[in-house]
């Protein structure tokens, strides 16, 4: 329970942080799906889209370590949920397009930059 409770107030301090950035809730939420499908890939071994995930990541995303520490944040929640939720691996296809809509999302939220 006090784990639980310093994650959360960890998360919330972060999330601060990131704002007073300037990032808005659209590009935290682009970063968080791309968290959430890393997590995934890798507990299910699809290394190249994680390679793909975290090259676009450094070539899109403005140089501060927060947004980084919110995408490895949302990549660990991913990947200990798959665990306790026992997930099943989705198709190489179907993930690698997953992968590619959130990418080009991703970038979209991020071509002003």
């Amino acid at each position: 329970m006090f784990l639980r409770f310093k994650l959360i107030s960890l998360f919330s301090l972060l999330l601060w942080q990131i704002q007073a950035y300037g990032a808005n809730d659209t590009q935290l939420a682009a970063i968080k799906v791309l968290g959430d499908l890393n997590g995934i890939a890798l507990q299910c071994n699809a290394l190249q889209d994680t390679q793909r995930i975290k090259r676009t990541l450094v070539l899109v995303l403005p140089k501060r370590r927060q947004l980084g520490e919110l995408f490895d944040y949302h990549t660990n929640k991913s990947f200990m949920a798959f665990i306790s939720e026992k997930g099943t691996c989705p198709s190489p296809q179907s993930f690698s397009q997953q992968v590619d809509e959130a990418l080009k999302g991703l970038e979209a939220v991020y071509a002003t930059k």
